[in-house]
């Protein structure tokens, strides 16, 4: 147990430090550069998430999955993750005119060639990675996270401020992944040997294959929308959504990622299965707790911290950013149950409902293309599908715990009632002080963050939540 609140303390460690260097980098970023340069890399952002996902096909759960990995299977895996980077790589390249000419930007075929490269890099790392993850080296990854985040952002910063435009946001997902495979190999000082079994492949890619066909799904329902946006709209309101989507992204994906890549670890090592249950039913109350403290936050804050740290220029971004923080909260509920459903080897449900809500996204999305080329309704549309996805899951996830459906609604409610407390009381209070006199942006984040802390510790001290009473034992011992 002892090494499992390690895995956990450092991967939260990795996990915000990262968010916070490239929160910090992107409002530098931000004001520094056009809503038409991040709109150029919204664009396309369709095509990288799809390249990175896909030259995985999933074979990291399946390492993480099998109780002992060989040196044979890593290598296996490195060799078939190297030769999809190079793939993707060349098709980056030779595709980047076709793609430009769609969208009518001739800027892409640059970018796009520039890019390719990042999929060599990323397959050079991936399975140092994915090696330290199973082992539960979470201190080592943090370190190469943050190192690369940090190197990686301030060259980016300083290429922006030479006058390079979009040139430095390009930059900065190269340098990235080309730091990571550096600092990978001094962390680990291991190299996979280049070698492949056909056996070793067999039995990963049969685990993993529907877990990459989900992720496939996942990545386009996630990124369509700035791919429509792209070629229906103008480079300025992708740049807009594209911010919005990186902003409400960045901290629910650190609670994501922090919880659920060590959850799935943890639960897949723990063989007896009512510890199991009982393991997955309290994670998920704490899953809930905490994506739902952070949603309510967003949205009452959301309005004064756009303008206050990245200028009026973005201030259309906001109520893109309100929707979708849902969007992203219910996009962790569904990646939880979806851990859940690794934990019990039902990947080829995962893929079914991943790929039936990725279809169902683009019909409803292709009707309001063709009827109300509106950016709002594009985005409920995504929030709509996710809320029906997690829904479903809600119905897996009863039968794998054998929990009934109204307890696992209560225990959802009970968990985010600090949070919808924290929220009135913040907007009531700035609501009045507004009333009363007209304050910079800044302090009213200030007075929401302050109100929204106070009332949730208060109200988790009187009414003492499982929840709450887990997370302040926790950070308290460590």
């Amino acid at each position: 147990m002892n090494s499992n609140a390690k895995a956990y303390k450092w991967s939260i460690i990795d996990r915000v430090s990262v968010a916070a260097l490239n929160f910090g980098g992107n409002i530098i970023l931000a004001r520094m550069l056009t809503t038409a340069d991040f709109g150029l890399l919204a664009m396309i952002a369709i095509f990288v998430a799809l390249a990175q996902d896909i030259s995985g096909c999933g074979l990291a759960d399946g390492l993480i999955q099998k109780s002992k990995p060989t040196d044979e299977d890593y290598s296996t895996v490195f060799v078939f993750n190297a030769a999809f980077g190079l793939f993707f790589g060349l098709s980056f390249f030779f595709g980047a005119p076709l793609v430009a000419r769609f969208f009518g930007h001739e800027e892409l075929t640059a970018i796009m060639r520039v890019l390719g490269v990042c999929f060599f890099f990323q397959s050079m790392s991936f399975v140092q990675e994915t090696r330290l993850r199973k082992e539960l080296e979470m201190k080592k990854i943090c370190f190469v996270r943050v190192g690369a985040t940090l190197t990686a952002i301030t060259l980016g910063i300083i290429l922006a401020s030479l006058g390079f435009g979009w040139w430095a946001l390009v930059s900065t997902q190269i340098l990235l992944l080309l730091f990571t495979f550096c600092y990978c190999i001094i962390a680990t000082r291991w190299f996979p040997r280049i070698a492949f079994s056909k056996k070793s492949f067999h039995d990963l890619f049969g685990f993993g294959i529907h877990l990459a066909i989900a992720y496939i799904s996942n990545v386009i329902g996630k990124n369509v929308n700035t791919f429509l946006l792209g070629k229906f709209f103008t480079p300025a309101a992708s740049g807009l959504y594209y911010q919005g989507a990186k902003l409400a992204n960045v901290p629910f994906q650190v609670i994501d990622q922090s919880v659920n890549n060590s959850f799935f670890v943890v639960a897949s090592n723990e063989s007896a299965p009512d510890s199991q249950r009982s393991l997955i039913r309290n994670m998920f109350s704490m899953v809930v707790g905490i994506n739902g403290a952070l949603l309510f936050l967003l949205l009452v804050i959301a309005g004064p911290a756009i303008i206050a740290l990245y200028g009026d220029k973005w201030a259309e971004s906001i109520p893109l950013f309100r929707i979708l923080a849902v969007a992203e909260f219910l996009f962790c509920l569904k990646s939880f149950f979806q851990a859940v459903c690794k934990v019990h080897a039902s990947t080829v449900f995962v893929r079914n409902l991943c790929i039936i809500q990725v279809i169902v996204q683009i019909l409803l999305l292709a009707l309001s293309i063709a009827f109300f080329r509106d950016i709002l309704v594009i985005v409920w549309i995504q929030v709509a599908c996710e809320f029906l996805s997690v829904a479903v899951y809600a119905v897996k996830f009863k039968k794998l715990t054998l929990q009934p459906l109204h307890s696992i609604f209560a225990a959802a409610c009970r968990s985010l009632g600090l949070p919808v407390l924290g929220a009135v009381c913040a907007i009531a209070a700035v609501t009045a002080v507004d009333s009363l006199i007209s304050l910079p942006a800044i302090v009213n984040c200030l007075i929401i963050a302050a109100v929204y802390a106070v009332s949730v510790i208060g109200g988790g001290e009187v009414s003492r939540p499982a929840v709450y009473v887990a997370l302040r034992n926790h950070f308290r011992k460590h």
